[in-house]
């Protein structure tokens, strides 16, 4: 999985199929707060990642069932893992079910009950066998595929599905919205000293307010969430630019050397000198298995 700024994640189905569906293997490291007009499910296979979806975070272990509802921001924290990831997009969802946009999915990933245990196990058993099928892909696997694909859908909706009140459904949106728009204005804002209080009197709201309404709904207050964003330009111009280390903390907002080292130490465990040396040491190692 890459890194995503603050942003609404555009996903493109597979091209023999309506839905993107692959195997991740993630190396371990961090994706920002983001967001996408599809629903998300992951399975993990091997390893581990913690999820924060607004206002829940759970640790999702070899063998979890994740489930990520269209539109709500979310970031993962991840170690080393393998999972097969299925994103759904709405309007598939809309088709078949005609009051998709009130239904939130979730999923107990360490169900007590036996009836709940058998019925994740066959939720889990589907989407394996939906990575078989489309690896293998035997004459006709979109036939098997696509009936998959309906049993999985069908068993969300029955067994993983619950539906939410107009009004909070109304009111959960509208806040929704007001999130990502400040999201927005940080990433747009990154590279300036833009501060909490103006942020919080663009949208109307007191910088105390602003902070902690961020903390509860990404896990982050303002200023946190601006050094997350900035780490991200950072590393991302340190592994495709020569310029100096100095350089490209100011381009991104970055005037205190002191504060923005700490953040890129605790981000990705190196200085930013030595995560360049180690993208050209692993680009190399590459190089030369290819050669030989």
């Amino acid at each position: 999985m890459t890194d995503h700024r603050a942003q609404h994640e555009i996903i493109s189905s597979n091209k023999d199929i309506d839905i993107r569906f692959y195997l991740s293997v993630d190396e371990g490291g961090y994706v920002g707060p983001h967001w996408h007009s599809s629903l998300e499910i992951i399975y993990m296979l091997e390893g581990d990642m913690q999820v924060k979806c607004e206002e829940t975070e759970e640790e999702v272990r070899a063998g979890d069932i994740s489930i990520i509802n269209s539109g709500e921001i979310h970031s993962f924290r991840s170690k080393k893992n393998k999972a097969l990831v299925l994103q759904i997009p709405d309007p598939l969802l809309e088709k078949f079910i005609p009051e998709y946009a009130s239904i939130r999915f979730r999923a107990d990933s360490h169900p007590v009950r036996e009836a709940e245990i058998t019925r994740l196990d066959r939720l889990k058993k589907i989407c394996y066998d939906m990575y078989i099928v489309y690896e293998i892909q035997p004459e006709g696997y979109l036939l098997k595929f696509n009936s998959l694909l309906y049993d999985l859908l069908y068993m969300l909706l029955h067994s993983y599905s619950e539906k939410t009140p107009g009004k909070e459904a109304v009111r959960n949106n509208k806040n929704r919205e007001q999130i990502k728009s400040i999201l927005r204005y940080l990433d747009q804002n990154h590279d300036r000293h833009v501060t909490v209080q103006e942020t919080a009197g663009h949208f109307g709201y007191n910088a105390d307010y602003l902070s902690r309404m961020l903390k509860k709904q990404i896990g982050f207050t303002a200023t946190e969430y601006l050094y997350e964003i900035r780490m991200d330009h950072i590393y991302r111009d340190l592994l495709n630019t020569e310029d100096y280390v100095n350089e490209i903390f100011l381009r991104h907002g970055c005037s205190n050397y002191k504060v923005a080292m700490r953040w890129f130490r605790e981000r990705y465990q190196c200085t930013p000198t030595q995560a360049r040396k180690n993208a050209a040491d692993k680009k190399l190692m590459i190089k030369t298995r290819k050669l030989i």
